[in-house]
């Protein structure tokens, strides 16, 4: 696999993980942390060090103390010409990132198990706070579906999970070995190797080898072994020099550090395959780096377990182009469905955007009436449920906030708004994506109601002064 396709792929493949939240990934390398200000949070959460709120200092190889990590950080310089993809920017559009520094961070005690981070001094500097394992709550610590919880017989029968071999074509995959209820948790797990996308952009194969060759060796070797076992591709297609990046290919999904994008390889997690109509969901929390695998709906004894690779809500010639620059197509039950049923989703998710579209552009020319938005909001659930989308309620929730706030209906507008975030949360945890999005709508429902009151006012003043 060349360098070129691999990028072409993980680009593809963080925009589609990571849905439609706002890129932020930063034109410069972080600013160094402030006193009181932790750059891993952009709400400034501190972190106390011998009963002061300061924040780590980055460190690379040419620090003194590398704590906490377990090695020196070993580092290597982007070449001075290096560009990488600007995600913010149009198509083609790069950035300099020429004489960046990515290092290698280990921690050998990580949850357990070992963490490997490839990443700039900043980054690195980000997670301090999340390696400590006592931040883990014990509800997620000690569950049976955690990859953290003590390993003994009687634990072991209550692991939601086994690893087997599934249908032909997918390999391993994680099966239930007992009933799952609705929301339960399937799995819980934490990574094991997490790195920034695009030094596999700024630096040349030699030194990108070095960084991946050393993340590896330094893990123990129990984890070196879990992430080699991992799916790699097809025999004979494989170029053994990079293996890791065939991993990488397989088995990453993205997110973020402090706005800039990086990827997590999550050994247990690799495992669930892909389902355009899945059973699961995945919820992730950057303070613990906290990956927990939910029950969409009960899942069965012997059930394989399955995740969506892409946005939920897609037409079908939209998910087979997507689904092949994973580098298989996918055989699901929606997929495979006969034409006729195939053509009639196909029909009800184009409608739900066109409802999303027609509402958002109405609302903001000021065109909509309570008896509109009321016929296209049944609509609308009736499309959602029927085609098993309702985790983009999420969304979709929000645009009818926003619309009953367009006619001035603010008791609606806030009991949508309080909807959606309640299933951001559900759907994301606290530390959602939309965080800042849920917090400007509150704000813009506040406002305007602040403002339209303030017109009535002088509305009555007005009259009374005729009178």
């Amino acid at each position: 696999m060349t360098k070129g396709a691999l990028l072409f792929w993980l680009t593809t493949a963080l925009a589609l993980i990571t849905g439609t939240a706002a890129s932020t990934d930063a034109k410069v390398d972080l600013p160094l942390p402030q006193v009181g200000h932790c750059v891993w949070s952009k709400y400034g959460y501190p972190m106390p060090t011998t009963g002061l709120d300061v924040c780590p200092r980055p460190v690379s190889d040419i620090s003194s103390n590398f704590a906490p990590w377990s090695y020196p950080p070993y580092c290597i310089h982007a070449p001075m010409n290096a560009t990488v993809t600007d995600p913010n920017g149009g198509e083609g559009a790069k950035l300099s990132a020429g004489r960046r520094k990515y290092c290698v961070y280990t921690s050998l005690t990580f949850r357990g198990r070992g963490l490997s981070v490839i990443s700039t001094p900043q980054g690195a500097a980000n997670l301090v706070a999340s390696l400590d394992d006592t931040r883990v709550l014990p509800r997620l610590r000690d569950h049976p579906a955690s990859t953290m919880a003590k390993r003994d017989a009687r634990r072991d029968a209550g692991r939601p999970y086994v690893i087997k071999n599934v249908a032909q074509g997918h390999g391993k995959g994680l099966v239930a070995r007992r009933r799952v209820p609705k929301w339960g948790e399937a799995l819980i797990g934490f990574p094991i190797m997490m790195a920034r996308t695009d030094f596999l952009e700024a630096l040349p194969d030699a030194d990108r080898k070095k960084l991946e060759d050393r993340a590896l060796q330094q893990l123990p070797t129990m984890a070196q072994e879990a992430i080699l076992n991992l799916a790699h591709g097809v025999a004979g297609s494989i170029d053994k020099e990079f293996l890791l990046e065939h991993i990488f290919r397989s088995n990453i999904f993205g997110i973020e550090i402090a706005g800039v994008h990086h990827f997590s390889l999550q050994v247990e997690g690799s495992r669930i395959n892909h389902d355009c109509r899945p059973n699961t969901f995945w919820r992730y929390s950057p303070s613990t780096m906290t990956h927990e695998v939910v029950a969409f709906r009960e899942i069965s004894i012997g059930e394989e377990f399955t995740h969506s690779y892409l946005p939920l809500g897609l037409a079908l010639k939209d998910r087979q182009e997507s689904i092949r620059r994973w580098g298989f197509a996918c055989h699901c039950s929606l997929c495979m469905a006969p034409r006729n049923v195939a053509f009639a989703s196909d029909i009800r998710r184009t409608r739900l955007v066109e409802i999303y579209t027609t509402m958002e552009d109405e609302a903001a020319e000021g065109m909509l009436t309570r008896d509109k938005i009321e016929t296209l909001l049944a609509e609308m659930m009736l499309l959602i449920n029927g085609e098993d989308l309702v985790p983009q309620l999420c969304e979709y929730y929000a645009m009818i906030a926003r619309a009953y706030l367009s006619i001035e209906a603010f008791d609606d507008a806030r009991h949508y708004a309080q909807q959606s975030e309640e299933y951001w949360i559900r759907y994301g945890t606290e530390e959602h994506d939309n965080v800042d999005e849920v917090r400007a709508l509150w704000k813009q429902i506040e406002a305007k109601e602040k403002a339209v009151n303030e017109r009535r006012r002088r509305q009555e003043a007005a009259r009374s002064r005729e009178l």
